[in-house]
């Protein structure tokens, strides 16, 4: 056989080199599919890495907040749900985020205990959550699995850091989830009241947090009860973070727009707002679905001197009185501040009024009042006795002496309504207005302002829904003040 040429060597050195760097890239390859939690959370097109979605993206971003202990990853189907919850329930027992190293903060340094609750054992758990877990568990750990009598490798143990993972039913009897004490929960899809509360007692000793990941078609508790969570005093449970997503989100993260216009097809209208936008049947009638507690609620400051200020008045001669304080600032944001919900005629809300604006130096520009608080335009000329102890003019004689204005508001929900969501959310997807936390009687109103079955605003629980209407179709403009009073204009007044 005839010695090799100079070419021929290189040629054969070229084609051994490509073939050592194929089967290098192979086991790269497989290592990734092997180990894919540890590439989850990081995005690199070039390596073909997309990272978490944009919802499961700001579900992380929170988890590192210890001031949240309960999460909610709502909306349509196959926006990642059960995939998020897999990620975060074996980083959990892992104790940090495999794509970065980054510790979890907990509070022991014990073993971590995890729970995870799916529905029925065949059709959910055996299908969907089991192999879901199976699919992220990092192929070069340790593990150890028991089975139950339903054949479900119901108890997983992380021999690294001796932390457990146990897998539940929605269908098991309440009882059974008793005695258990823990770090987290997980309920992949909405489960019934009493396994919830069962289960959230175990998370007491270690200060654990629950993670419901569910398309909300029915247990309408959870909404009222987890995602609206209010303080025993009934201001908001900060402590809750809600994310909603339509099924855009995972577009290009595992599903193409031809695919999900090809489910959409099979949906009725009422399944579309379910499945494809991640709004339940019992939560479409809401008045203002684009409010949210993270986006539109603000810890309380001080309002600065030269912020406009707009009054609403709202009155009713059985129920308790409303009165709804806005503030404007430069850039045309507002801001709502104050309210009065208490029993008093039109003299003790006046004078409750102008207590506010006297102990927090407000800059008032209008003070609106319901047309039905004048009653001249309604009765004989003969009963001015009426007249005179109408609530509006016992309202304008208290701020009168104050040297305050007072006109009526004019009635136009329709219009109002629409201001009210343009301020929620405007043509650029940014919210122009905010609501003080503390604020306890508004914020129950627009979490729960609903249209009723003809198709009309609900005339329930809409007191302050309408002076928030009636204020922002004053549309007061910010503008300088003529005044020598100083600037104390706080940081923390910047809308981040």
């Amino acid at each position: 056989m005839p010695p090799k040429t100079p070419v021929q060597s290189d040629f054969d050195k070229l084609k051994a080199a490509k073939i050592r760097l194929a089967a290098a890239q192979k086991k790269a390859d497989q290592y990734v599919v092997d180990n894919r939690l540890e590439f989850f959370g990081i995005t690199d097109p070039k390596k073909g890495f997309k990272g978490p979605n944009p919802a499961q993206g700001k579900l992380l971003n929170a988890w590192d907040d210890q001031r949240f202990k309960i999460f909610t990853f709502t909306g349509a189907n196959r926006i990642g749900k059960t995939t998020i919850g897999t990620v975060i329930a074996l980083s959990t027992l892992f104790g940090k985020w495999l794509w970065n190293g980054k510790d979890i903060h907990f509070n022991h340094k014990l073993p971590r205990k995890v729970r995870y609750v799916g529905q029925d054992w065949a059709k959910h758990i055996k299908a969907v959550v089991e192999p879901e877990l199976n699919k992220w568990w990092p192929k070069k750990r340790s593990l150890k699995k028991k089975k139950n009598n339903e054949g479900i490798e119901f108890y997983w143990i992380d021999e690294e850091t001796g932390s457990t993972l146990e897998i539940m039913s929605n269908k098991q009897e309440s009882d059974l989830h008793e005695g258990w004490s823990g770090d987290l929960i997980i309920y992949d899809e909405p489960p019934k009241r009493d396994i919830r509360v069962a289960n959230a007692r175990g998370l007491i000793d270690r200060r654990g947090r629950e993670l419901f990941c569910m398309t909300l078609l029915k247990e309408a508790w959870v909404d009222r009860e987890v995602i609206k969570a209010v303080n025993e005093d009934g201001s908001p449970d900060m402590s809750v973070f809600n994310i909603n997503g339509d099924i855009s989100v995972n577009v290009g993260y595992g599903l193409t727009q031809e695919g999900v216009d090809q489910f959409a097809k099979t949906l009725t209208d009422e399944e579309k707002q379910a499945r494809l936008m991640g709004i339940p049947s019992y939560m479409s009638g809401l008045v203002y679905p684009t409010y949210n507690r993270q986006t539109h609620l603000k810890k309380r400051f001080a309002i600065p001197l030269d912020w406009i200020v707009d009054i609403a008045i709202d009155i009713h001669p059985r129920e308790r009185q409303a009165a709804l304080f806005i503030a404007t600032d430069p850039r045309n944001y507002r801001y709502v501040c104050y309210e009065i919900w208490e029993h008093g005629d039109g003299t003790y809300i006046a004078e409750q009024i102008c207590r506010i604006i006297s102990a927090n130096s407000l800059r008032v520009e209008n003070i609106l009042i319901d047309p039905l608080s004048k009653a001249d335009s309604n009765v004989d000329k003969d009963e001015a006795y009426i007249v005179e102890n109408s609530t509006y003019n016992k309202v304008e004689k208290v701020l009168t002496a104050h040297g305050l204005p007072l006109e009526c508001a004019v009635k136009a929900k329709t219009s109002g309504i629409l201001e009210v969501r343009n301020h929620l959310c405007g043509p650029n997807k940014e919210p122009s207005i905010f609501f003080f936390d503390d604020l306890k009687r508004t914020i129950f109103e627009i979490e729960g302002y609903m249209y009723d079955e003809e198709g009309n605003p609900a005339d329930k629980d809409d007191h302050m829904m309408e002076n928030l209407y009636r204020l922002l179709l004053k549309n007061s403009r910010w503008y300088e003040q003529r005044s020598k009073r100083s600037d104390t204009k706080p940081k923390s007044w910047k809308v981040v």
